[in-house]
């Protein structure tokens, strides 16, 4: 569909101008292909990747298709609590006037009840929460006309597919569904197949599985475990991100990870599942407004966050699936800004993304751990920088008592000094053995390359090596003296003959049988 604008594509004329007060002049490519069928009540069955709009994709058609009856005539699904409050402040940004019930765990029932008796044309929630107002009987779903599946994939992987589909049961026959997922495995197939009515399906993800976003460059570390840390410290000094989101995979290791990060001298705080809604909102806010510049979450913290501009994304070990790494790596590069995605691993692990590189055809450009000395030559050209954009007009009778006083290579060298102490200055990491530092590359490959290659078509010198004959020493042999034993007789024996003889047999036992009663 060929559309520049949003006018274009048949928005009307508030939404043109709540979207052009919000910066959206242009629509993406999956808010021009839904648009239409949506308007039109078909199904849709959409696969895309992360960050590329397919909230406005499914609400600028909803939000068309809604009458004025206050009831509940939209539900859209969402994996996470994050996810599902981004959907709902992403449709109130562009009408301020819907009524939107927010379903999401965490946080009390009454608000969540009161809204839903008051009446509020959308309903936006997790699958947990949403089948425990239908088991209170607080929410009603007889007229709904419209479901959203957000990032079905996601519930699929967290356990939510159950609930999705007793939630679908739930509401009346034949409502408009759409489905939003950025790959489509088989339970996710046989669940469209299901509930969906001849839809309207639109790829945009390239080959499915095997998808990138093309603004997202990709790096990697080869660290050991023990290194991976402080490794991560070095990185972040040298490279000095405004901002980075940071994958671990438990709970723990969140926390651990922020500690050590704080302790070098970083803003850092963590995310994870047993937080209370008031801390991970709390949280998140900051890290939005800059105020927090590196977030340490696990995966499902994680999931639907939508940070504008963030250039870096972190992952500490890789995840358990190539999709997994996908949707980490999705939270950079979005809405067309460049990001990279940077693994520190270790060496059974960089052969798996190795793998997933040929799989999902990532171009990985392999790093060295950066050292202590890497981190002054960085730091110095920084200040330098800093020093050519500098006012000297501020301080000049300052300076000028100074070199009075010391000369001048000396009172550089002590400004810099406390310079650096202000700075965190990292860690210095020894060096592993070769085979720790640079995986192995096969030739045509998409891998790191190592010092010395090694060639299976070289054809090498065969070195016969000398054969070296050992000395024999013969041993004379040594004939013993034969022993005769003595005989020794049987204690059966009889006389001079030998022989078995046997023991006398026990005596019966006498008395009266036993006799059997009548």
């Amino acid at each position: 569909m060929n559309t520049n604008t949003f006018a274009a594509l048949g928005c009307n004329a508030a939404l043109v101008a709540a979207l052009d007060r919000r910066g959206y002049t242009t629509p993406m490519p999956v808010q021009a292909e839904t648009f239409k069928a949506g308007l039109e009540g078909r199904d849709l069955l959409v696969q895309s990747q992360t960050g590329s709009g397919k909230t406005l994709a499914f609400g600028l058609p909803l939000i068309h298709r809604l009458t004025s009856e206050k009831y509940p005539q939209a539900l859209i699904l969402a994996p996470t609590r994050e996810l599902a409050q981004q959907v709902g402040e992403e449709l109130r940004s562009v009408d301020r006037s819907l009524n939107i019930a927010l379903l999401v765990g965490g946080t009390p029932y009454q608000p969540q009840m009161k809204a839903l008796h008051y009446g509020s044309s959308i309903v936006v929630g997790t699958p947990g929460r949403v089948m425990d107002h239908l088991d209170r009987g607080s929410l009603d779903l007889s007229k709904i006309s419209m479901v959203v599946l957000d990032e079905c994939d996601e519930m699929l992987n967290m356990g939510f597919i159950e609930d999705v589909e007793k939630i679908l049961a739930a509401a009346p026959k034949g409502p408009q569904t759409y489905l939003f997922s950025a790959t489509l495995p088989p339970p996710i197939a046989s669940l469209a197949k299901r509930f969906l009515k001849d839809p309207v399906k639109i790829q945009l993800s390239g080959s499915g599985e095997q998808a990138q976003h093309a603004d997202i460059s990709h790096a990697a570390c080869l660290v050991p475990d023990h290194a991976r840390v402080k490794a991560l410290v070095n990185l972040l000094l040298l490279d000095n991100p405004s901002a980075a989101l940071i994958f671990t995979k438990t709970k723990a290791e969140t926390e651990e990870v922020a500690e050590a990060l704080t302790q070098a001298g970083l803003s850092a705080a963590f995310l994870h599942g047993d937080l209370v809604q008031a801390s991970r909102t709390r949280i998140l806010n900051q890290f939005k407004s800059g105020k927090l510049h590196l977030l340490v979450a696990t995966d499902v913290a994680a999931r639907g966050l939508d940070i504008s501009g963030l250039p870096l994304v972190v992952h500490l070990g890789i995840p358990h699936q190539l999709e997994n790494y996908i949707h980490r790596s999705g939270r950079t590069g979005r809405a067309g800004a460049k990001g990279t995605s940077m693994s520190l691993v270790a060496w059974k692990e960089s052969r798996i993304l190795m793998a997933w590189a040929r799989r999902g055809g990532l171009n990985i450009v392999w790093r060295p751990i950066p050292q202590q000395s890497d981190l002054r030559t960085a730091a110095a050209v920084r200040l330098a920088e800093k020093l050519k954009a500098a006012d000297t007009h501020a301080h000049r009778a300052e300076a000028e008592s100074l070199l009075a006083a010391y000369a001048p290579v000396d009172l550089v060298s002590k400004l810099l000094n406390f310079i650096e102490r202000e700075e965190a200055t990292g860690f210095d990491i020894p060096e592993e053995p070769a085979r720790d530092r640079v995986p192995f590359k096969r030739e045509g490959a998409s891998r790191p390359f190592s010092k010395q290659p090694f060639d299976r078509n070289e054809k090498r010198p065969f070195e016969k090596k000398p054969y070296e004959k050992r000395p024999y020493e013969k041993k004379p042999f040594e004939k013993k003296p034969y022993e005769k034993k003595a005989f020794e007789k049987s204690p059966y024996s009889a006389g001079d003959k030998v022989g078995f003889k046997p023991k006398p047999k026990a005596d019966r036992p006498t008395g009266t049988p036993f006799k059997k009663k009548s």
